[in-house]
This record gives C-alpha cells, structure tokens and sequence, in this order.
C-alpha cells in the first residue's frame, strides 16, 4: 500500500483519482457493449477515443511537469534513477486510440466483423489495464517520496498546482472544441440555405467562401473565451475527425466534390466510407446531387413520355440525337463515379439506388456491386439490366448481407440471374449445394417433364419436425423482394434465389406482379415456410391458379401500368 502523504502536497492524489474513475467507466461500457449492433458500437467509440485521449494527455503533463522536473532535480544533486528515465511510454494508448479510430470503419461491416473488433478491442483495454493500474500505485510509492525527499514544501504546493491546472486547460480545450462544433453546426444549418444554393463556376471563390464561413464562426465562439489569462483557439482543422465527418454529411455531392479540392485532409476526409452509406448513382447521373430517395417510377414515365413525343414528331434524327445524348452523359456520369469514387468508399456502402437508371448498363452494375461488399439495401427497379450484372459475384463474396432487393420493372432479368444472386446468400463453406439441371440453361427447359415434376424448394431438407436443417450460411436472408414485371421469372429462378431466405424465415414482403411463369405449387411451397410473410404482404399474378392465400393475398399491380411487365396486355 503506497504511504499516506498530506492531500495538500500529493502531486498524484487529484488526478489518479480522476484516471481511476476513467478505468471503472470504460471498463463498464465494454462490459455492456453489443458488438453486433452498429448503434450500440458507434456509441461507444467517441466514448473511448475521449477517455483513451484524457489518459494521453494525462501522461503528458506526468511527463513535462512532474517526471522531467524530478529528474532536473536529481541531477542537480548528483542522484541517478532508472525508474524515473524510463517511467513513461504512451505505445499502447497510441494502439488502443488506433484501434478504436479503425473501429469506425466497422460500423458499415458485417456483425462477424464488429465482434471480432470487439474481441481486439476488449484485449487491448484489458492488457492496458493491467499494467496501467500497478505503473499509478508505482508512481505514488516511488515517486510521490522521490519528491517529498528533494523538493519543499511550498514547491510542491505549487507543483501540484500547475498539474490540476493543466488537467483543466485540457478540459477546457475539449469543451471549446465540442462547442465549436455544435455552433459551427447550428451556423451550417441556418445559412444551409445559402451554401447549398451557392454555386460558382470559381473552386477558389467556393474554397475562400467556405473557409470564411468557418473562420467566422471559429472567431465567434473563441472571442470569449478566456482561461487563465489564455485565449483558447480552434481551427476546423482542430475538430475531431467525426465531428468534421459529421458537418460534411450535411454537404450534397457537389458540395462535397468542391471540398474534396481543398487539401489533402479534406479529400481524405470527404472519401471516408462511413460518410456514404446511402448513394444515389441514377440521381446523380441525371443532375439531383442531394441524398434524398425520388420516385423511379415519375423520372422513367416522363423520359418514356417524352421519347413517344418525339418519336411521333416528324423529325425522328432530331429525337434520335435528345435521347442519345442525355444517354452518353449519364453513362460518363456512371463511369467516372465507379472509377473515381466508390473504388475509395465502396466499404462503407450499405444502400445502393440506382433506381430509373435507363442508361445503367450491366457491366456498371456488376462493378458497383463488386466494390460494395456490404450491400443491404438494393434497389434497381426500373432499369435494363441482364443477368451479365450477378455474374461471377459469388466468388467475390458479393452481396452477402443483402436484405432489401428491388428489381421492379426489369423485364430481361431471368432465372440465371436471380440463380446467380441466390449463390451469393450461400456461405463459401457451402458452395456445392445441389442444384437442379432444368430451368437455368434455357427456356425450352420448361418443357422438360423434369421440370415441372422437381423444383427447388423440394429439394431442401426437413428434419424430423418439418423444420429446415440450419445450414452454414452467412447471409441474413432477404427481407423484402419485389421482382414485379419480371415476366421470364420460374419457380427455378425464385427458388434459387429464396433457398436461403426460407431457411432463416425473414421474408416480410413479396411482389411478384407480372409473373404470370411461376406455379401456385411453387409459391404455396415459399409462403408455407416464409412464417414472418403476412397476406396482405404477398402480390403475385392473377392467372395463377391454387396460389397462397387465395382470398387474401393481392392480386397484381400491374394492369394499369404500361411500365412494368404484365401478361393482360402487349409489353
């Protein structure tokens, strides 16, 4: 036990036992942490990375105010100490502060992922832990007497002094700096207005404008800010990395290509994957740069509109060179987005639209679904894409942790490519699984008596209580799937896409408007083990006869529009 000293000359009494409370604390919320949740884990990161710079910052003032003083001393009187040369080294809060700063990165990843940060995480605290807690009691048996032994006591008055002191001035600055971010906050949100509507042809212009935006509001909160005689000032560059991350996501793609010109910190903060979540290609490609969701359906009904407009017009060239030329700049717009920047955000995608996107070809598809490993969302409704866009994405373990699928309106997309997505669900453990030789290589397979007699869902097996084997997979299961106006879709196509997502259960929602190919044995086999799919939840064509839910599930939705594909009139 370390010997009682005077509480007025402890230099370590204040703030060990401020250090001690930081240990209980942190130590709770790991204790409490769920990994597999991204709230619970994006809650707790700020946490640590304020408490885990609280200890840095607490062994630099050991370092400059008591440990470099005592050995000024000590070598004054001619006394030599190993202890005090080699008291301090900050590798493994430099480790843990690291570690945490990745852990961003994970919030956009796979639960297996965050659980096994949490693992990393939890290892490191624990090993900083252990030593940290002896290395305080070491300081108050060794070096608390060192001190008592060379310095008087008024000096250590003193000393104690300016240690609480510094302590408050880093508590200060941290105050400063959030404040700094909450006003520069609330400034953006009043002037949002004006930013957003501002628009030069001059980046320097935009990149000075912007710069004076938060020289203003930097001088504004500083100017009263006056701690012991020293005036505390913050520069945007000063706020902590997710602060800034957070001020940017306020910005619209144009914005944020403006900002990404101004330096190198800038642009590496603007590409940072946790800042995309959500992308809009399709939206963007045709001029809205905001991230809100629109309506496919209203931009595709008025460019088929207007392309009828034109074809009926008499000069077919003139209509021919609108339609081509709107086309050319939307795919340019396509390309240089993947090969500019979702080669460096890809990671952090977990909701991609590219909704009404005509002009989207298969090939950019594929890429984009590619470098967005952790897709959930997917919405290509209304767009020409092949099969050619699933091909070949198992092998790359794309499209695993897909949820929400929304292929409404694609009417060249066949059972191969749904066979194709139903692959990715699959855990790479298990890529042998059986499959049927009939319905995936051709159309004229659905003569095959084969075909009609064996479908994929009959092949899965059932234990003893009519429940599905659990196979290895990693895949949650798809949530929502709409293929409304898929009209060359089989029980083949749906089956093999469903197999995993009838294993897990988690089917919520179901439109198969249009596809007038599928069997009611086959969707009766889907809604039986789908126990979570409520009627009312469930849309598929009304010439299919003895379906699920006969008098409750709906019936197409397709009748009326000319946009998505139907059996009732010509396509």
């Amino acid at each position: 036990m370390a010997p009682k000293f005077p509480d007025e000359v402890n230099v370590f009494l204040v703030p060990h036992s401020r250090m001690k409370d930081l240990v209980g604390t942190y130590m709770d919320q790991l204790s409490t942490t769920d990994f597999r949740s991204n709230g619970a884990l994006e809650h707790l990161l700020p946490l640590l990375e304020n408490t885990f710079t609280e200890f840095k910052s607490h062994e630099h003032i050991e370092n400059q105010y008591i440990m470099e003083r005592l050995k000024q001393r000590l070598k004054l009187v001619d006394v030599t100490s190993q202890s005090v040369c080699n008291c301090h080294g900050d590798s493994q809060l430099v480790e843990i502060l690291n570690l945490l700063r990745d852990g961003y990165t994970c919030t956009s990843k796979s639960i297996s992922e965050r659980i096994n940060f949490g693992s990393q995480l939890q290892k490191a605290v624990s090993e900083f832990t252990k030593q940290f807690i002896p290395h305080m009691e070491e300081e108050e048996e060794i070096f608390q007497p060192m001190l008592m032994k060379y310095f008087a006591y008024e000096e250590l008055l003193l000393l104690k002094q300016q240690v609480i002191q510094q302590h408050e001035f880093w508590k200060e600055k941290l105050l400063v700096q959030k404040e700094t971010a909450e006003n520069m906050l609330a400034l953006l949100n009043t002037v949002a207005f004006e930013v957003t509507d501002y628009r030069s042809g001059d980046d320097e212009d935009y990149q000075e404008t912007l710069q004076t935006l938060v020289e203003l509001t930097c001088e504004n909160i500083s100017k009263n800010k006056i701690v012991h005689e020293t005036i505390l000032e913050a520069s945007f560059d000063d706020l902590p990395e997710e602060m800034i991350l957070h001020i940017f996501s306020y910005l619209n793609l144009a914005d944020r290509t403006r900002c990404a010109q101004v330096n190198k910190h800038w642009n590496m903060l603007i590409y940072s994957p946790q800042l995309w979540k959500t992308i809009y290609p399709t939206n963007w490609a045709k001029g809205f740069y905001d991230f809100q969701y629109r309506d496919p359906y209203t931009l595709v009904e008025s460019e088929w509109k207007t392309k009828s407009f034109l074809d009926d017009d008499d000069d077919i060239s003139t209509a021919e060179e609108i339609l081509s030329s709107q086309a050319e700049k939307e795919i340019q717009c396509y390309e240089k987005f993947v090969l500019n920047a979702l080669v460096r955000i890809g990671e952090g995608v977990q909701c991609l639209v590219v909704a009404g996107g005509l002009h989207l070809s298969s090939t950019i598809l594929h890429s984009m679904l590619v470098l967005c490993p952790n897709i959930q969302h997917l919405d290509a409704s209304y767009t020409n894409i092949t099969d050619l866009s699933f091909k070949g994405l198992a092998l790359k373990k794309a499209c695993i942790y897909l949820e929400h699928l929304d292929l409404t309106g694609c009417r060249f997309i066949t059972d191969v490519g749904l066979e194709r997505l139903g692959n990715c669900f699959k855990s790479p453990l298990a890529r042998s699984f059986p499959s049927s030789k009939c319905g995936s290589c051709c159309q004229s397979c659905k003569n095959c008596p084969k075909y009609t007699d064996q479908m994929p869902m009959d092949n899965i097996r059932y234990g003893s209580n009519d429940s599905l084997f659990e196979n290895d997979v990693s895949s949650p299961g798809l949530v929502y799937l709409s293929l409304s106006g898929c009209t060359s879709v089989t029980d083949f196509g749906l089956g093999s896409l469903l197999e995993v997502t009838v294993q897990k259960e988690s089917l919520l929602f179901l439109d198969l408007s249009g596809c007038s190919l599928l069997s009611g044995r086959g969707l009766k086999t889907i809604a039986k083990h789908s126990s979570r799919l409520q009627p009312e939840d469930l849309y598929y064509c009304n010439r299919i006869q003895e379906g699920p839910y006969p008098e409750e599930a709906n019936g197409c939705q397709n009748l009326e529009c000319p946009l998505r594909g139907c059996c009732c009139f010509d396509q």
